[in-house]
């Protein structure tokens, strides 16, 4: 089977919640001349979205929407809640045919959700690649319209944890392992949430050894450290750790760490292979320190 495009991925999603809506608001709009309470209307739609922004973000986690695509669909989600909004608080007039009503809002719903998507969302951003981080490889400018769009975004919206690091991510993809430093350091401090992922910690320990010039001694290990406090099992973490411990010539250590990851890589493995060659270097610096001779790394 060829693989789905974004831009077909991302259209029946939209396609899909509208119908939902719709699904929800017409046999109302056909079934009675007076809607329901507004209040229990909106706490229905409110529940309706909550669900749909779960199935996002656990379609996020498992990997099938990149970061690009969760966002728009997310962003898409928030405008339809808004909409809906709009149209529960208005009433009909007296006497308005409850059909007319519904021929009304069949056009008007979907036409006013993809026109406030051409309006303020960012189509270009669905073409050409398959997502915004792999675009900026390419010298496409997809990488800076999110980016504003993100930065906007993060104005209005400061506590947005998962905000920070999609930003974070975009500029140290960008080399601007400074500003990624920062927006993850902002991250962690916004969101308890992102605070209690190891990975986000291991993210934020490389882009800031990367401004240190490559290197993890200091304060990029001491936040390895803190995501093996989260999980002492992360991959990243044990990997990282290894490697600042190794950098102080800790050869023991490095080795400790590395052999704890060792038995999460699949047998006969290429990362597993290098990893084991790793670990044996480490465990003969180990013993060549022990009994005060020097020899090559």
């Amino acid at each position: 089977m060829p693989p789905v495009s974004d831009s077909l991925l991302f259209w029946s999603i939209a396609a899909a919640m509208t119908a939902l809506a719709l699904a929800f608001a017409l046999p109302r709009l056909l079934g009675r001349r007076t809607p329901p309470a507004g209040t229990r209307r909106a706490a229905t739609n409110a529940a309706i979205y909550r669900g749909e922004l779960a199935d996002l973000a656990r379609e996020h986690t498992e990997g099938r929407l990149s970061d690009p695509q969760y966002a728009l669909a997310r962003e898409e989600i928030e405008r339809r809640l808004l909409s809906d909004a709009a149209v529960d608080s208005a009433d009909p007039p007296p006497g308005a045919s409850p059909r007319g009503a519904a021929i009304v809002v069949t056009v008007a719903l979907p036409s006013l959700a993809f026109g406030l998507y051409a309006l303020f969302g960012n189509p270009v951003a669905l073409d050409g690649a398959p997502d915004a981080v792999s675009a900026a490889t390419g010298g496409s400018e997809i990488v800076p319209a999110r980016r504003d769009e993100i930065v906007r975004h993060l104005a209005r919206n400061a506590a947005d944890g998962r905000g920070w690091v999609l930003l974070a991510r975009l500029d140290f993809e960008a080399d601007r392992f400074d500003d990624a430093a920062a927006s993850y350091r902002r991250a962690l401090a916004a969101s308890p949430k992102v605070a209690a992922d190891a990975g986000v910690w291991c993210e934020y320990a490389d882009a800031l050894g990367m401004a240190q010039g490559g290197t993890l001694s200091g304060r990029p290990r001491e936040l390895v450290m803190r995501a093996l406090t989260i999980n002492a099992a992360h991959p990243k973490a044990l990997e990282m750790a290894g490697s600042a411990a190794y950098e102080q010539q800790e050869f023991a250590s490095a080795a400790r760490y590395w052999r704890q990851l060792l038995s999460q890589l699949p047998e006969r493995s290429v990362q597993r292979e290098e990893l084991a060659t790793a670990i044996a270097r480490a465990e003969r610096r180990t013993l060549v320190a022990g009994s005060g001779m020097d020899t090559p790394r």
